[in-house]
């Protein structure tokens, strides 16, 4: 008589999400046989993950975003990586940390890469004496 349940467990290997692993049943009065889990991601508030790679968003004020800046995260192994952002930050652009992303399977020894990934906060208001100054500094 089969049965069908859910149990949660903790998977201390790495592996990709939706990925069957079999785990042999074992014990007195049983028939041997797989035992057959799928595994399902839980969604984290701070990444994104695909693959082996992690996608993280951070906010940054334009100010920063155009004179360069440091961005601080906390990686899910709680250290924190403070990345130097030298170059301009423009809509599309993202940085690319490598060896900072999820375990590999095939060998838990290398990891994927951390792709930052920036939402640019503009002001919501500017003084005429601000405004002048952003003229001369960016128009000229």
């Amino acid at each position: 008589v089969g049965t069908r349940g859910r149990n949660l467990a903790k998977v201390t290997q790495p592996i990709r999400p939706c990925h069957p692993l079999a785990h042999p049943a074992q014990g007195p009065n049983i028939i041997p046989a797989d035992v057959i889990f799928i595994i399902k991601e839980k969604l984290h508030p701070r990444f994104r993950r695909e693959n082996d790679n992690l996608f993280f968003v951070n906010s940054i004020p334009l100010g920063k975003a155009l004179t360069c800046c440091t961005v601080e995260v906390k990686t899910l192994d709680d250290r924190l990586l403070n990345i130097p952002i030298n170059d301009i930050v423009h809509p599309r652009y993202f940085k690319k940390v490598p060896g900072e992303g999820m375990p590999l399977p095939e060998d838990p020894t290398k990891k994927g890469d951390l792709f930052i990934f920036f939402d640019i906060q503009f002001p919501t208001c500017l003084t005429p004496q601000k405004k002048q100054m952003l003229r001369q500094a960016l128009l000229t």
